[in-house]
């Protein structure tokens, strides 16, 4: 009974600490930006979106265009698959690409 025990509480103990990552966002947050709607904008700067969601797991050189600007691909890869909503990058992987130094695509992908 103790061993049972012993292996419930762990299990406990471990499912509410790999929760701790979760940040829920607060009520200002909600309103500007309510769930499952991305942040993300057609025109928005690297800086930006490294202000909202850090840095990108991946970065990507792509080939740059004829009149030889910088092309990147960035993937923010999902870390909670079974989440029931999108809330930024958490529940789905984003890809991200950019024209030098503004968004020009996104799309998600679970």
């Amino acid at each position: 009974m103790k061993r049972f025990l012993f292996i419930v509480c762990s299990l406990l103990l471990v499912s509410l600490v790999s929760c701790a990552e979760i940040k829920p966002p607060s009520p200002g947050q909600i309103l500007r930006q309510p769930l499952g709607e991305s942040p993300l904008r057609v025109g928005m700067t690297k800086e930006k979106i490294k202000s909202l969601w850090g840095k990108p797991d991946v970065v990507r050189v792509l080939e740059p265009d004829a009149q030889g600007a910088i092309k990147e691909e960035w993937i923010y890869r999902g870390r909670y698959p079974n989440l029931p909503i999108n809330v930024d990058y958490l529940s789905e992987t984003q890809y991200l690409f950019f024209d030098g130094n503004h968004l020009v695509k996104f799309y998600h992908q679970k």
